[in-house]
């Protein structure tokens, strides 16, 4: 359907081309058609005939001349009037023959005769003496043209017959062009006619396809669960089906033709409603058509208000749009959703009940069953015979069974209780493994089970991890081993899995050889209170809680658990968490930095810059002091945070795309933003004189030169916010010696106690791709603009992390730049690769210390 209608359109333009095209051809040849009959036409006039007949009268009457000539030799007055008659028709004759002619090549001779002529009209005017006199001059003059006359006939005849040829060859062209006109309009009509059968066999077709549909969708619509409605554009019901009949209790024949609104929709909703039908004919938008699903009230035949789901949808079509609301009664929705919410609060108020049931059992049981156990063993020290020793002992032993069911329970409550909760830190898995198999070992002895330690895949590295629950997880395995192998042996084994570098996997197995467990009870014995119904397990009781609870704070820790198991074999419990290596003391360790910030109070500062690395370190610093940090990417992002909120100050770096530092500040101080009084602080890896003088008279009052450390940063802050100290002053601004170090130490130091050793690391091989991929387009540049715009980015990258040497190197090819020497600015730009060589040596040399 959408397809059709898709390309309906189409179809009518290659028709209106085709019927244009067809009308073209048929003029054409309707044209070519008038214009070879009117050739032929030509053909049969006299035109042509006449011409040729008049240069063929010439030479006769050139001869009838002669001839007179001779005869008024006589002097007879008659002879005489002959002659003069004829010397006129044949000087008309040639003037009729300089007319007729048509290609233009006789003129020539016909004027010769005509100058002759000419020479011999007085003779021919004058008296008859007079012409008597001049007959021989007449005749001499005859003479001298005599030949022409014929030499003109025979041309005009050899004239005449090219010239019919070529008239018989352009028509004979325009029929050959007629015929191809008259075959290719023949062929497009007998294809158009083609097209249109099959256009009309694919319209009956789609007829045919389309009253199916109809018939389909008519079925469809009666039989849908849902009432359904069809509307026009004034709330006009204009279908109505089955379900509709079921839903409302009014008949399709008493809806049809009637106002929706009039007839289903409660008093106090019919105003929104004809609100929104005269929004919809007002603007053509709707406001609830395409919009989803939505919950109303609607009204039946019965006067019954009811809660309803309705969705609406809006059908275009070349006559005027209909609406189409799918209509679902969800009274008892309602009623089963307020059954369930109403169920599952009683649940949780259950859960909450249990819950602190468990804690105040957790109390009054465990106290008097502490004061018991201690009442028992004060007995056992005391003085028994053997028989009421015996009986102490029993009591003590169901006293300790007890307590560890209540234990497990609690167990369970605090697992459920602390499912998000992780207490990392740094733990080495080889003393905790060597420590566990001490513990336990007490344990195993009374059932004479030994235990043993394969610590081969382990490092002396530590992970990231909660130590307490990997204690418990083990404690409860190799209990529960010890429970199912006495006499017999228990192996704990621990390794790091390293196949995924990024991600290691802490592997630890306990295994016992015990009976084993039969196959279909594997996925069972994780589960809580199952206890299997074995001899083995008889045995050994329990409460089931102890896998559970392992595999809750397995689960915990992003880890798995699996168990391998044949009966008669043994088991092997598998656990893998995930290990995330890292350090517990920094490779040098320094003092922590006195930064002295009770004397500054906490500001709320806006920090913006396009270098992300440059931005976390600076606001990782600040909130170090104690400050409050929003970032922003770039300067439009800036203005628009400024806009937003209200700061303290704003560190703003000057070189960003886009928006630069000082537009964006121009922007915010000239504007009505919070922020208009707000001082700004300029943030930059390094800038002239004539620079910071540019930043002061466009409205900074404070100068923050990269590198940066703690002690400059809190200095800068302190003489931004206090108006006595607002000179664009830094301590960078001293003179440096000529040879900088390659690292600042102090600005190295800061960084690791900043951000440790592990993230520090991580921050040095951001910066080692940034810088790296930097390279190569510094070496090429060859514009000063595009050459300073890239050193000023690597200095601003390099100066955050301590790199002076290649700081101080980057600001003189800047400076270099700014000033106009661009070769000597190149010049320095190849010591760059070997200065960020030795940087980056003395960064992974740091490092590794």
């Amino acid at each position: 359907m959408a397809d059709s209608v898709h390309h309906g359109p189409q179809r009518s333009r290659v028709r209106y081309v085709l019927v244009l095209a067809l009308m073209a051809g048929m003029m054409l040849a309707g044209y070519l058609a008038f214009n070879v009959w009117d050739r032929v036409r030509a053909l049969d006039s006299a035109q042509q005939d006449h011409a040729e007949w008049v240069f063929s009268q010439l030479e006769i009457d050139f001869l009838k001349l002669d001839a007179a000539v001779e005869q008024a030799r006589s002097g007879d007055e008659s002879d005489l009037a002959n002659l003069r008659k004829r010397f006129d028709i044949f000087y008309s004759r040639t003037e009729v023959a300089e007319r007729v002619q048509q290609s233009g090549d006789l003129t020539r001779e016909i004027q010769k005769i005509q100058a002759v002529l000419d020479t011999q009209i007085p003779l021919i005017d004058g008296g008859d003496a007079t012409l008597i006199s001049g007959l021989t001059a007449l005749s001499d003059a005859l003479r001298s043209i005599e030949n022409l006359p014929r030499n003109i006939g025979l041309a005009s005849i050899t004239f005449a017959a090219k010239a019919a040829e070529a008239e018989r060859k352009q028509i004979a062209q325009l029929i050959e062009i007629l015929l191809v006109i008259v075959v290719t309009v023949t062929i497009a009509l007998l294809g158009a006619i083609l097209r249109l059968s099959r256009q009309t066999i694919t319209l009956n077709r789609a007829s045919r396809e389309v009253e199916r549909n109809h018939s389909q969708l008519e079925t469809m619509l009666r039989a849908s669960l849902d009432a359904v409605m069809v509307l026009s554009v004034d709330g006009e019901i204009i279908d109505f089906n089955g379900s509709a009949e079921d839903v409302f209790s009014i008949s399709r024949n008493h809806a049809l033709g009637r106002s929706y609104i009039e007839l289903l929709v409660p008093p106090e909703l019919r105003n929104r409603q004809r609100d929104n039908i005269a929004h919809f004919n007002a603007t053509g938008k709707t406001r609830l058509a395409e919009t989803g699903r939505h919950e109303t009230k609607m009204i039946d035949g019965k006067g019954r208000i009811f809660p309803v789901e309705l969705s609406v949808s809006l059908a275009r079509s070349n006559d005027a749009p209909v609406f189409v609301t799918y209509i679902r009664d969800i009274t008892d929705k309602l009623q089963k959703e307020k059954e369930i919410i109403r169920a599952r609060d009683e649940a949780l108020d259950a859960y909450q009940e249990k819950s602190r049931f468990f804690a105040m059992m957790s109390h009054e049981m465990r106290t008097p069953l502490n004061g018991i156990l201690s009442a028992i063993h004060l007995l056992h020290d005391d003085r028994l015979d053997a028989e009421q020793r015996n009986y102490v002992e029993a009591a003590l032993k169901s006293g300790d069974i007890l307590l560890g069911h209540i234990d497990d329970v609690l167990a369970i409550e605090r697992s459920e209780a602390e499912t998000n909760a992780h207490e990392l830190q740094a733990s080495d898995m080889v003393a905790l493994t060597s420590g566990l198999i001490n513990t336990m070992t007490p344990l195993a002895r009374t059932s004479d089970t030994r235990l043993h330690l394969d610590q081969d895949g382990l490092t002396d590295t530590p992970i990231l991890t909660d130590l307490r629950a990997v204690q418990q997880i083990l404690a409860n395995l190799i209990s529960n081993a010890i429970k199912f192998s006495p006499d017999d042996d228990i192996v704990l084994s621990a390794s790091y899995d390293m196949e995924d570098a990024e991600a290691p996997i802490l592997h630890i197995e306990v295994a016992d050889n015990g009976p084993g467990i039969p196959s279909h009870d594997l996925k069972r014995i994780f589960e809580d209170y199952v206890s299997l119904d074995s001899r083995y397990e008889r045995r050994t009781g329990g409460t089931g809680l102890g896998l559970g609870i392992v595999r809750r704070l397995v689960h915990r820790l992003g880890g798995t658990i699996t168990c391998v198991s044949e009966v008669g074999k043994g088991a092997r419990f598998i656990v893998r968490l995930p290990a995330k290596f890292t350090e517990t003391e920094t490779p040098l360790p320094v003092a922590p930095l006195p930064l002295e910030c009770e004397d500054m109070p906490a500001l709320t500062l806006l920090v913006v810059d396009d270098n992300e690395i440059n931005r976390d370190l600076l606001k990782a610093m600040l909130v170090r002091l104690g400050h409050t940090v929003m970032l922003a990417d770039s300067g439009q992002e800036g203005i628009d945070r400024a806009a937003e909120h209200r700061f303290d100050a704003i560190l703003m770096d000057i070189s960003m795309p886009g928006i630069s530092g000082l537009q964006a500040t121009q922007v915010i101080l000239q504007g009505e933003g919070p922020n208009a009084d707000t001082p700004i602080m300029a943030v930059t890896a390094h800038a002239l004189p004539n620079e910071r003088a540019a930043f002061t008279a466009g409205g900074m009052t404070g100068f923050l030169q990269k590198p940066i450390n703690t002690q400059t940063l809190k200095t800068a802050l302190s003489n931004l916010v206090q108006p006595p100290a607002l000179a664009l002053t830094t301590p960078s601004d001293a003179q440096t010696p000529p040879q900088h170090p390659v690292l600042n130490s102090h600005q190295v130091d800061e960084l690791f106690e900043l951000l440790g050793p592990e993230k520090l690391a991580d921050r040095i091989g951001d910066l080692r791709r940034r810088v790296e991929g930097q390279l190569p387009p510094l070496a090429s540049a060859q514009d000063g603009d595009e050459l300073q715009r890239k050193t000023h980015d690597l200095a601003g990258l390099c100066g955050m992390f301590g790199a002076e040497r290649l700081h101080a190197l980057l600001a003189t090819i800047e400076n270099d730049c700014k000033r106009g020497d661009v070769q000597k600015a190149r010049d320095q730009v190849t010591k760059v690769p070997a200065a960020w060589a030795e940087t980056i040596e003395a960064w992974e040399a740091r490092l590794s210390a």
